[in-house]
Parts: C-alpha cells; structure tokens; sequence
C-alpha cells in the first residue's frame, strides 16, 4: 500500500493553522467595537463637557446643573460647560441634545417639562423624551409650596378647600405658565377635590408671584425656591408642601397629603444624554454625580437650595420619569389642556 506523501501533511497543518488565525482575526475584530467603548469610557472626558440647560440663568434648573458641572470640573480636571438655550418649555434645548453626537460630550440638565409634561402641552413635538434621551440619574427633587395670599380666610389646606367650594370658580390661582409643574400640581389638587377655581397663566414665578401678593390672585403652588422668600418675608402665607411627606428644610409645614391623601407632586431635576451615548460613559457619569450629591457638601447645598439630593440609577430614573409621565398625562386630560 503507497504511503499518502508526508509532504501533504504540511500542507493540511497550515490550512489548519490559516483557518484558527482567521477565526481568531475575526473574534478580535468582533470584539473590538467592545474594548472601543471601555477604552472610550476609560479616557473621557479628554476634552471640555457640555451641559445644556433649558432655562435662563439664576433659575433653579441653572443653579443645580452649574453646581454639578463645578464639582465635576473638579473632580476630572477638564471643563463641564453650562450652556442656556431656552424656549418652547424646554423643548428647544431637549432637541438640541437629542440630536447631538451621541460622544459623551453632550447632556442636558432636565426636568418634568422635557421628560414627561411636555408631550401633552405642545404641539409637533421634536423629540421623544423616552426613545431619544438616555437617563443618567436625577439630581434631586424640590417640592412646590402651596400659599395664599395675606388677606385670604384659609389658615390651612382644609380651610382653603372649604372657602374654594363655597365660592365655585370665583378664586383665582397663577402659575408661571401653561404646562408647568405648578400649573399641573394645582390641576391634580382640583383632580383630587373637586375645587373649581381659575388658572391665571403668567410668564414666569416672579410676576405670578407679584400678582399673588397684591391679591389679584388667590392662591399658588409654585417651586419652593421661588416662593419661599415672599413666605419668609410674611408677603404671602404658606398652608402646606406638594410633597407626599414634610420637607426637611420645612419640617413645620405640613404636606397637602396630609389633608388630601395620595396628593404627591414635584419638581425634579435631571442629567440625561443622547439616547446613543456608550453606556460605559453614562455609568462613569453618574457614578461622579452621585458621590457629590450625596456627599456632605452636596446634601447640605442642594437642601439650601429647597431641594432634596436624589441621585438613582439610570435604570430608576427611566421607570421613575415613565410613572411621572402616566400621572401628568392623567392631570393634563382631566384639565383638558390641548396641546398648542
């Protein structure tokens, strides 16, 4: 019997050999697009971050996203820029950043407007708040403040029910404009009562506010920060906090809850990112973020503030923006507020 040639068994050895390289370049290409993004994430930030907020400066959502971007200039070594562009409720700026690189080097500073209180009140809306921005967590939570004006005959949140209902759609209650957290906060408390009074829309807390304590209107439930000054200064009188328990800072002034039970409503502040931004950057981020807001120093400024330091997972934020969503929505059909 001939013997196969010895020759051949080079041959089949680097066809074997050829095939395992082969397979292996592939794997190393298949994984590259992984250690890509690690080795992103690992670098970032190597050159200044821009965080937009959709507000004029001074406001609360300005001051919370400058705080951050400050400690976080701090911690990394390279600039977190804050960057206004406003309008359309916030929807110009959520825009922006959804339609952004999605490099990491781009986040908007949010709140309920561009989360989940704006699909209901504008019309054409640019963005999807759910599929177009990719939550990093929630700086904190800062609750309204529920205050009537001096001369008004309710010295609590059950004696301001009383007179609204023995005097149907002869009250009036303002708010800093159309779809706001203020706006829907009072809707949910006409939701939940019954009270007929009338909104009176404004541009802005401040001549709302001003309106307030010359009486024009009646009563407000507006953001604490805004409204606690005039409260601390007797111009108004403060019946209760929007939140489901008493606030810290406040810990004298009862919550609505306590009067209307299941009444739970606030502002929230946010950082979120273009939907497509690695995952590895995101988690970095909100790792920096959390060890600041719940540092000592954070928790203390941010309360200053009127706010309380939330700092979740992005995981927690989308499930907690998703309910956010379903509740104003349901405030927003009951109030029959049409989209313009």
């Amino acid at each position: 019997m001939t013997k196969r040639p010895t020759s051949l068994q080079p041959h089949f050895a680097s066809r074997i050999t050829r095939r395992s390289v082969l397979a292996g370049g592939a794997a190393a290409l298949a994984a590259t697009p992984f250690l890509s993004q690690t080795s992103k994430a690992a670098a970032w930030p190597d050159r200044p971050v821009k965080f937009v907020v959709p507000f004029a400066a001074g406001g609360t959502t300005d001051i919370l996203g400058r705080l951050v971007a400050q400690k976080l200039s701090e911690e990394y070594g390279q600039q977190f820029i804050v960057e206004n562009k406003t309008g359309a409720g916030g929807n110009i700026a959520a825009d922006f950043v959804a339609k952004s690189d999605p490099d990491g080097y781009t986040f908007i500073v949010g709140t309920p407007g561009t989360h989940a209180i704006n699909k209901f009140v504008q019309k054409n809306m640019p963005y999807d708040p759910i599929k177009d921005i990719q939550p990093v967590t929630i700086i904190a939570r800062v609750p309204n403040l529920m205050s009537v004006n001096p001369d008004v005959a309710a010295k609590s949140v059950a004696e301001f029910l009383a007179l609204a209902k023995s005097k149907p759609g002869q009250l009036f209650y303002g708010t800093p404009g159309l779809g706001t957290t203020a706006h829907l906060s009072t809707e949910l408390l006409k939701s939940m009562t019954g009270i007929d009074i009338v909104h009176v829309p404004y541009k802005g807390s401040a001549p709302a506010l001003t309106d307030l304590v010359a009486g024009r209107v009646h009563v407000m439930i507006d953001n604490l920060p805004a409204v606690l000054p005039f409260a601390e200064n007797n111009n108004v009188r403060s019946l209760a906090i929007s939140t489901a328990e008493r606030w810290p800072l406040l810990p004298n002034i009862p919550p609505i809850g306590e009067t209307v039970k299941g009444y739970d409503a606030a502002s929230w502040f946010t950082v979120a990112a273009p939907a497509k931004v690695s995952k590895d950057i995101v988690m970095k981020l909100n790792a920096s973020i959390i060890k600041y807001i719940k540092s000592p120093d954070g928790i203390e400024r941010i309360r200053k503030l009127g706010g309380e330091p939330i700092g979740n997972t992005p995981e927690e934020m989308q499930a907690f923006i998703i309910a956010e969503t379903e509740k104003w929505g349901k405030v927003a059909e009951f109030a029959k507020i049409k989209p313009e």
